[in-house]
This record gives C-alpha cells, structure tokens and sequence, in this order.
C-alpha cells in the first residue's frame, strides 16, 4: 500500500445564489453525494426556472422583483433534496454493513435471508431510480410572485407525490381530448386555465396586456381535468408550475398581475410602466 485517503461525503449548500446581476446555478450552488442524478436534475431545474425570470425581465415585462424569486424557490428546494440524498446515502451505507455472513449459506433459513435482504435493497433502492416525488412533487412556498390561497400543498417523498393545484405546486398532467398533453398546450409564458368556458376572464387578460405580460388563455374540458382541478381558473408558469388559482377572476386583477410579474406594489408597477411596455 504506497498511500491512503478517507473520503467523506458532505452536503454543502451556498449562502446564495445571486450577487447583483451576477447568478449562480447548478453545482457551483450545491454538492452533495451523488446518488442517482439529484445532483443533475436539481442543476437543470435551478437552470430551468433562472431561465425564464430572466427572458420576463430582459423583455421588459418582468419587474426587477421578479429575479428575486430565484433564491426564494430554488434555495429552500435545494436543501430539501440535498437532505434527501444524504440521508439515502446514510441509508444506503448502513443496510451494507448489516448484511451477515449468514447471505452465502444454503438451507431454507438462508433463503428466507437473502429474500428479506433482497426485498429491503429494493425497497430503498427504487426509491433514487424513481423519484417521482422529487422530480414532480416538489412546490415552492414563499415565493413572492405567487399568490397563495391558504391551502398547504400536499407532502412528497422521494419516490411518491399527490398532484396538486396548490399555489407553487407543479399543474398535475392529463391527456387532453385530442390526445395531446396538457404540457404541449399551455403557452411559452403565463397561461391561464379555464374549465368553464362560460367563465368572463377579461378582467385578467385586459389587465395583462396593459402591464405587457404575455398570456394564453386555455380552455380545458374533461373528466380528468375536473377531478383533479377543484378550482375553474388555474394560472400557470412557464415552469408549469401554479402561481394562482380561483373560481372567478378577483376584485383586484391588476394587483394579481403586478403580483406575478414581480411589481410588488402599484407604485412600483407605475415606475416601470415604461419599461414593461416600450413604445
């Protein structure tokens, strides 16, 4: 033996991801063990949703508040699945020194062993090759261009998540009537769901266009859409995540745009009028 290294596996997450109009993704803000890709899919979802603050800002109808939501959404979802992945790997390294010697002996009672050693390695190893909880369930919960109803999103697991039209929930998938996903029909932007066609939007979408923000208006019918969509009127990001849902357009549309485009107050939105709206 020329030489020996322990290695240690840690979980490092930065203090921030923004500094000014300089912005950090990926692995310059986070590292832990690498365990089936958490790694990569937390990168591209960081990179996914920095993306698209900064298309609405550099088109101008992005408010300068809206970039703060990056480190408010990201942040808190990063440490969430870095914790995931640790206490996997932890897992992971106990089940390995418990296994006894008793795993290559014959007879029925080693059968029996390894059956039960077989069934607790797939249990929690099917857990990182199928994390539906972390690549779906995830929400973001204290966002500022997210208007929140009060109603706690579901919890998720690594492997399991309930859908969900929660406010900062990802919009729950189904097959539209022409076989299409609902994924490939919402809009490049903002995109507003509506599963009563009867339903007046125009105070959202007139209150839209005089802010500049882009947004699709998308009539969804079917047993599906109904059963797992309470609520008649879905806002959605182009993350496709939920950022407002209702019955009815509010009292106040222009305030719930002001919200999602990141202008905070009617002050500030008026400031920037020029800016989101260029002549």
């Amino acid at each position: 033996m020329l030489s020996k290294e322990d290695w240690v596996g840690r979980r490092l997450i930065v203090d921030k991801v923004r500094d000014d109009k300089v912005f950090i993704c990926g692995d310059a803000c986070h590292l832990w063990v690498p365990y089936a890709g958490y790694g990569m899919n937390a990168g591209i979802a960081d990179a996914a949703n920095l993306a698209w603050l900064l298309a609405a800002r550099l088109e101008g109808w992005g408010a300068e508040g809206i970039l703060a939501a990056y480190a408010a959404e990201r942040l808190p979802i990063t440490d969430q699945v870095s914790r995931f992945a640790m206490d996997h790997a932890h897992a992971m390294t106990e089940t390995r020194k418990s296994v006894r010697d008793e795993i290559e002996a014959d007879g029925p009672e080693a059968d029996a062993y390894r059956a039960a050693v077989g069934k607790t390695t797939y249990d929690l190893n099917v857990q990182q090759y199928c994390c539906a909880g972390l690549n779906f369930g995830y929400f973001y919960q204290g966002s500022p261009i997210i208007a929140y109803d009060g109603e706690d999103a579901p919890s998720y697991t690594m492997g399991e998540f309930t859908p969900s039209t929660v406010p900062g929930a990802r919009l729950p998938h189904i097959w539209l009537a022409d076989r299409r996903s609902l994924y490939d029909a919402i809009g490049p932007y903002y995109t507003l769901l509506r599963l009563d066609p009867d339903i007046d939007v125009s105070g959202l979408t007139n209150a839209a266009a005089a802010a500049c923000v882009p947004l699709t208006v998308l009539d969804v019918s079917s047993p599906e859409a109904a059963e797992l969509c309470p609520h008649k009127l879905i806002l959605v990001r182009p993350d496709q995540h939920v950022a407002w849902r209702g019955n009815d357009i509010s009292a106040d549309p222009g305030r719930l745009v002001e919200i999602v485009r990141g202008a905070r107050s009617a002050s500030k939105a008026t400031l920037l009028q020029a800016d989101v709206c260029p002549k």
